[in-house]
């Protein structure tokens, strides 16, 4: 199992279901681009998304290589606050 969650295993399938999908074929059609710049505010904003997305992807897998889903960031993060607060702060109910 742990070598099916390796990051080479994880990269190598991310590669093949790319190229079946047909992401890696040349498409030929001519595309009219009227109005559109680089400095173009709306480009700007997607490729912000785009990086933002893939920053996210990347920090989500990071966290379920850890702790295994984020509930369990959710909980070390509790324990641990809970920790540094000591019995002190508790309330006794």
């Amino acid at each position: 199992m742990d070598t099916l969650a390796s990051p080479g295993a994880l990269f190598g399938a991310a590669v093949f279901g790319f190229l079946l999908g047909g992401g890696a074929a040349r498409r030929h059609h001519e595309s009219v681009r009227v109005g559109r710049r680089k400095s173009d505010p709306g480009s700007r904003a997607a490729r912000r998304t785009g990086v933002i997305g893939a920053l996210t992807t990347g920090a989500l897998w990071l966290v379920r290589a850890r702790f295994g889903s984020p509930a369990g960031l959710v909980q070390h993060l509790m324990a641990r606050r809970r920790a540094a607060t000591g019995p002190q702060h508790r309330s006794h109910r």
